[in-house]
């Protein structure tokens, strides 16, 4: 992204957190996808990725099964997490290498067509 084009307010990390907080629950758990800066080797990626879970987990004093390390992506430099536990979402989108965050289900995003009439 260049400087002139700025991101959408709604997919801010402190917006997409706040959402998080939201459906967040025992019982109802959240996964997001993690994006890394580019300061972040690719070839590093998996142990950073385990890192930044395990520090966060550990600031929350929660046990080890409370956050899922999913899969890791190296070419986008990012990786997936679930937890039923908020606060470990704003622990990790504090975080300096920590990019962006981004809720892994996303509502329906394409384009809705108009003036379409019923088929008979």
């Amino acid at each position: 992204m260049n400087d002139e084009t700025k991101a959408s307010p709604e997919w801010e990390p402190e917006a997409v957190v706040k959402r998080l907080r939201q459906t967040t629950s025992p019982g109802q758990p959240s996964a997001v996808q993690v994006f890394l800066t580019d300061e972040v080797p690719a070839s590093e990626l998996p142990e950073k990725a385990k890192e930044i879970v395990t520090q966060a987990r550990e600031s929350l004093n929660l046990p080890p099964e409370a956050v899922k390390l999913g899969k890791v992506f190296r070419s986008a430099k990012s990786f997936s997490l679930s937890t039923e536990v908020p606060e470990v979402f704003d622990a990790i989108a504090k975080r300096g290498e920590v990019k962006s965050i981004l809720e892994s289900v996303q509502p329906d995003i394409l384009p809705k067509p108009k003036n379409v009439k019923d088929v008979p």
